[in-house]
């Protein structure tokens, strides 16, 4: 269990405190030019709209969402966010949480996009643009 809130503490220092304290870290895939880390949401936040329902049943997540973090190890950072899917046994209907993680058109956490707009003037395909010409001017 210490693990886990080591990994945890790591979370909050690396990520916004939404993603912190909803998500965590499932697994972390490292490619010759970028990260990846696979975020799952807590079985435990059940949706408001399920708080009256007699019984909850997890029901799979719904489609991920990739957002680009701060590089790592001079690496881009990929998060792959998975929201879970809730329905009241018995019914049909899917529920699940929203949460504000990027800027509306923009594939990018809020505080990555927010600097690059401040530092360099960049959107993040921008700022992929730029990285990968001048590795290819080396």
């Amino acid at each position: 269990m210490e693990n886990l809130s080591v990994i945890q503490s790591l979370l909050s220092l690396l990520f916004s405190d939404e993603i912190a304290s909803n998500f965590v870290i499932k697994k972390v895939k490292e490619y010759p030019e970028h990260i990846e880390i696979k975020l799952e949401e807590l079985k435990e936040l059940v949706p408001l709209e399920l708080s009256k329902a007699d019984e909850v049943i997890l029901d799979g997540f719904c489609n991920p969402l990739e957002l680009q973090s701060f590089p790592m190890k001079g690496k881009a950072v990929y998060l792959k966010v998975y929201r879970r899917r809730w329905k009241a046994k018995g019914s049909k209907q899917h529920y699940s949480n929203s949460y504000d993680l990027h800027q509306k058109g923009v594939k990018a956490t809020k505080e990555f996009s927010s600097f690059l707009k401040d530092a360099f003037g960049h959107t993040p395909s921008q700022y992929n643009n730029d990285c990968k010409s001048s590795l290819h001017k080396k």
